[in-house]
């Protein structure tokens, strides 16, 4: 499925966040991705979480899925909380079986 972006919003995130949304696919294409289903606005996002080793962090990209594209809201590093739930999905709900 092709990923979308705003140019703009792309380069705001970059300068506020460091990073680009032509890397969200270390998280999009990682085994080790938690999606959580989130509301916004009256809008259907998914926020997926994931230890990128690359950059040695967990990262959160938050996204909308539109008829045949996904389409990149944000790419930041996860919070303390996102992190901390992480953690324990991996721990107690992470299924290894590939």
């Amino acid at each position: 499925m092709p990923i979308l972006w705003d140019e703009t919003k792309r380069e705001a995130n970059l300068h506020k966040h460091g990073l680009d949304f032509i890397d969200a696919v270390l998280v999009l294409d990682s085994r080790y991705r938690l999606d959580v289903e989130r509301v916004r606005g009256g809008e259907q996002r998914m926020q997926s979480l994931a230890y990128v080793f690359d950059m040695l962090a967990v990262l959160t990209v938050v996204h909308v899925a539109r008829e045949d594209a996904l389409r990149i809201v944000s790419f930041r590093p996860a919070s303390e909380e996102e992190r901390s739930n992480y953690h324990d999905w991996l721990e107690n709900d992470f299924n290894d079986d590939g």
